[in-house]
């Protein structure tokens, strides 16, 4: 099904990715139920909201002229690994930090990363705000109530010069937040039932420059 799904929305996966991705299913189902990795247990709801869910940031990307080929992206919050794992399997010449704060999942994604052999990733266990190496290109942040929130814990990096990409679910951001360029864009997703909307935030260019 999941192969369907991005055959309809454009989105196309290296040599062994869709079986990457059946391993990493059966390693979700396995883990979840010991560890409340997720309550989307079931391989169609996995497939949908999980994989094809993250997949497609990289529309998102297309659609925003950003290029990830050899960039870094930091996945705040990945969890069990979404979208930050599910990128990675898809954009092999992009290297993805996973920061996750919570011990149990962490252990769960680098079970991830061996068994998959995935060589585009590391995994930092520890909060965002905690982490010392501020030289991202992109950041990810998947399930945010409040992009304000996102962009105030994200802000040194912002500084930095990285993008925050945003995926949202079924409401749109319409709000503004000084200081910053947001770009919006919305994904209307074929197979599914769901849309998808992004920000891409950006800290403003000081005048004069």
């Amino acid at each position: 099904m999941l192969e369907n799904l991005c055959a309809l929305n454009g989105i196309t996966l290296p040599d062994e990715g869709f079986e990457k991705l059946e391993i990493y299913k059966s390693l979700l189902k396995k883990w979840g139920e010991r560890i409340n990795i997720t309550s989307i247990l079931s391989d169609e709801e996995i497939e949908k909201k999980h994989f094809l869910d993250s997949l497609t940031g990289i529309k998102a990307f297309e659609k925003a002229g950003i290029n990830l080929k050899d960039k870094h992206v930091a996945d705040v919050g990945s969890g069990g690994g979404f979208p930050g794992m599910v990128l990675a399997i898809a954009l092999p010449e992009t290297m993805f930090t996973l920061v996750e704060p919570r011990h149990k999942r962490c252990v769960f994604l680098e079970q991830v990363k061996r068994e998959l052999k995935i060589n585009n990733v590391s995994i930092e266990c520890t909060r965002i705000e905690e982490l010392t190496n501020k030289n991202f290109d992109i950041l990810t942040m998947r399930a945010v109530e409040d992009p304000r929130s996102a962009v105030k814990i994200t802000k040194p990096f912002l500084e930095n010069r990285a993008v925050l990409c945003i995926y949202r679910g079924k409401e749109p951001f319409t709000g503004e937040i000084p200081g910053f360029i947001i770009e919006r864009i919305d994904l209307d997703l074929k197979g599914v039932n769901f849309k998808r909307h992004f920000l891409f935030i950006r800290e403003e260019e000081p005048v004069g420059t």
